[in-house]
């Protein structure tokens, strides 16, 4: 599909992207709060090498699909710049390079919240094309994904560092203590 008239498989695999976001990043918002408390709850019970690879291993469970979503999104771009006559960004059209250090640039806005808008640093040169009102949206979705997917990360992962630590040392206390 060439112009803008229309919707064709590029801005289709966009919309379910861009569900696909809203849908995991919920997900993992909220069932990672059950699976911290199943985590914290094996930290309680025992400590031990099995406890931390099941840890790491949940952990890297979820960094998969970030990736996955990474590399989704970069594709989507590509393919709607292909597609449409309209560019996606202020600049004009983006090579691949480009797209994957936006896309990078949009997940670092997520992970640091408003720290890069308020003192305005930006890792691409590129800026949104801000008359196609849809690529704002979808930019947006990609974002708060990430956004919401590594805060809950951060202070889970603090939370659960937090109880081995104590767990550990409460043991270590044990060991040291004549009977």
């Amino acid at each position: 599909m060439t112009g803008t008239s229309g919707l064709g498989w590029p801005i289709w695999f966009a919309i379910a992207n861009a569900v696909l976001f809203t849908a995991a990043g919920t997900f993992i918002f909220f069932y990672h709060y059950r699976m911290s408390e199943d985590l914290e709850q094996r930290v309680d019970y025992s400590f031990s090498q099995s406890v931390l690879r099941t840890i790491i291993i949940y952990y890297r469970s979820l960094a998969i699909p970030m990736i996955i979503f990474y590399f989704l999104f970069v594709a989507s771009l590509w393919f709607i710049q292909q597609h449409i006559e309209a560019p996606l960004f202020a600049e004009g059209r983006a090579t691949l390079p480009s797209l994957l250090t936006f896309a990078f640039d949009l997940v670092m806005r997520g992970a640091f919240f408003d720290f890069m808008e308020h003192f305005d640093i930006w890792l691409t040169p590129h800026r949104m094309n801000h008359e196609l009102f849809w690529f704002v949206v979808y930019a947006f979705t990609f974002r708060m994904f990430y956004a919401l997917t590594l805060l809950r990360l951060i202070l889970s992962f603090a939370w659960i560092w937090g109880k081995i630590r104590l767990t550990r040392d409460e043991i270590l206390d044990r060991r040291s203590k004549p009977e």
